[in-house]
């Protein structure tokens, strides 16, 4: 897969895992008043151990096909070049971030789940990632510890551009309180830095049956 294609779903994982890492160092952020209340966020927040993702299913076949019908796509390299949409489902995309050297540094920390019209993310953040954040922070109390997340992302778009939004998050098996997500879920995922320019080539996204559906610019999808 060219470096080209591999940005576009980059930068869309990038885009979920930066928003979300915002989002709980705000909350954690509310209860470091001291030891006793970092104890307890800790207590409501963290686990001792990372999520423990699924190995992807798809064999070397399968595997080129979805990099061929992906750079086709967005990159106009071989294949049906007049394809003006594209549909991937989760084991594709999952493939993509477990497995191609772009996705190094988050392949262990974000798997997608599409459900029918609806799409999860997990996220499994290590706590070691916010130690340059609070350096004032008791360094053994964020010691191999994980935020282990999952959220609900909805797509929006306005015809002229396209965006993704946390609807719903829950740690731990808890809800995300509403004062804590209202922080982020106005927010485009996919606006800032590159984002932008990735995604202005794309009219539409998409959850349907099962699948991301990815549409360029006056196509229309029923």
């Amino acid at each position: 897969m060219s470096s080209e294609g591999r940005s576009y779903l980059k930068y869309m994982a990038i885009g979920f895992f930066g928003a979300f890492l915002v989002l709980i160092v705000i909350g954690l952020a509310i209860v470091f008043g001291g030891k006793y209340a970092l104890d307890y966020a800790m207590g409501q927040f963290a686990d001792e151990n990372p999520t423990a993702f699924s190995e992807s299913t798809l064999s070397p076949e399968e595997s080129a096909i979805l990099g061929k019908k992906f750079n086709s796509f967005f990159n106009g390299e071989g294949g049906d070049l007049t394809k003006k949409s594209l549909a991937m489902n989760s084991d594709e995309i999952n493939h993509l971030v477990a497995n191609d050297p772009e996705f190094s540094n988050i392949k262990d920390k974000v798997r997608f789940t599409i459900e029918g019209s609806q799409m999860k993310t997990q996220l499994s953040l290590p706590m070691d990632d916010f130690k340059k954040m609070y350096p004032d922070v008791p360094q053994g109390m964020l010691q191999g510890k994980y935020i282990n997340t999952d959220a609900v992302i909805e797509f929006r778009s306005s015809g002229k551009s396209v965006g993704a939004y946390v609807k719903s998050m829950t740690i731990k098996n808890k809800q995300v309180p509403a004062s804590l997500l209202s922080n982020i879920q106005d927010r485009n995922l996919l606006e800032s830095g590159p984002l932008a320019n990735r995604f202005k080539k794309i009219g539409d996204i998409k959850i349907q049956n099962g699948n991301i559906i990815f549409t360029k610019p006056g196509s229309i999808t029923n």
